[in-house]
């Protein structure tokens, strides 16, 4: 670092219906160490919500979807770079975090510092791989497979209704017919692309486990969440705090056969029947809810920053059992300017540099 001030620059901003993690990793930062961070966003575009968000932000700067080929994304990012040197970048995006693994070495060798896993270890958490890759780890998780042709796939005598159907990154849609399947597999498909997942479906309670983890598998610290709130598109919207050492002793399991690092969430179900816990998804990365771990007495983003730029750690108390969260909607306001500055020049300023 230039001086005791890093800079941190924190992707996916957006805030609307499915809010991604962006705006919430800079609010935790902010609430441990306020002026004594920077904060720039990277916006894949421009009417992001968490663009305006000049309490958060100090600068944000457009840049290519991280869809598309590196020979775009990469080069902006170090442009950007060298206006201002970034001490460390955290994706806070699925879609990312294979393109990010596979260049970390570059971006490293620049000065850019991240906490993410080895390529390899990328792919093992992708969703239609998880199923086996749990089965070979002797972890439980519910059936999941590709659906390679909606209109014969649930001819197969061992699939019914009802079931889930997934994107490959995202979504998570219960149908509960043939006719309903068909026109969600085509839904999933525009949006996000191929393959669409079916998985089986499992009753029981869901829990979230959001972690920080050290190269290797070792969890820095972890916070065990029970959804008590579901979004229309099945998000936690509504959770508490709890203490689960079952399910963080299954985390720690997943994680030491992942040989995961970094940030990551897993969702977790307590099957009703069995009492077992079966391992839903892998995120890697915060969940949206990650701005309110510091009420908990763990404040994950500041951990995570303190792993990457080798501060010392402090004493990590266990996060406040009972705390409870209620996700609410904000309004912002900003200028049309505002939207002018990042169309016209790609990036939008909120505060200078120091």
């Amino acid at each position: 670092m230039s001086n005791s001030r890093p800079l941190v620059a924190v992707t996916g901003l957006e805030g609307r219906d499915n809010p991604y993690p962006g705006a919430a990793i800079a609010r935790a930062l902010r609430e441990a160490r306020g002026d004594g961070v920077g904060v720039i966003g990277f916006s894949y575009d421009p009417a992001l919500t968490g663009n305006f968000r000049g309490d958060l932000f100090d600068r944000v700067h457009s840049t290519p979807l991280p869809g598309a080929p590196a020979a775009a994304l990469i080069p902006r990012l170090l442009e950007i770079h060298r206006q201002e040197p970034i001490d460390v970048l955290i994706p806070a995006l699925d879609s990312e975090l294979a393109l990010f693994s596979e260049h970390a070495a570059e971006l490293a060798a620049a000065g850019i510092r991240m906490l993410i896993p080895s390529p390899g270890t990328v792919k093992k958490r992708y969703k239609q791989r998880l199923w086996p890759w749990a089965r070979a780890h002797g972890l439980f998780s519910p059936r999941t497979e590709v659906v390679t042709d909606p209109a014969s796939f649930w001819r197969q005598e061992d699939w019914s209704f009802p079931c889930y159907l997934k994107g490959p990154l995202a979504d998570a849609v219960r149908v509960e017919s043939q006719a309903e399947a068909e026109a969600v597999y085509q839904r999933l498909a525009a949006r996000w692309g191929l393959p669409v997942l079916a998985q089986e479906p499992l009753c029981g309670e869901e829990f979230d486990v959001c972690a920080v983890v050290r190269p290797g598998g070792e969890p820095l610290s972890m916070i065990t969440i029970r959804k008590t709130a579901l979004s229309a598109a099945g998000k936690a919207v509504g959770a508490e705090v709890v203490d689960e050492p079952e399910a963080e002793a299954e985390a720690r399991r997943i994680l030491a056969a992942l040989e995961w690092a970094g940030p990551l969430e897993l969702e977790l179900l307590r099957e009703r029947s069995s009492g077992r816990y079966f391992l839903i998804e892998i995120n890697a990365r915060f969940p949206a809810w990650i701005g309110v771990s510091g009420a908990t007495g763990v404040n994950l983003p500041d951990l995570l920053l303190r792993l990457a730029l080798g501060e010392e750690l402090p004493e990590i108390p266990a996060p406040r059992v009972g705390t409870t969260f209620l996700r609410a909607s904000r309004t912002t306001l900003g200028r049309v300017e505002q939207l002018g500055a990042l169309l016209s020049s790609g990036s939008l300023v909120h505060q200078e540099p120091l």
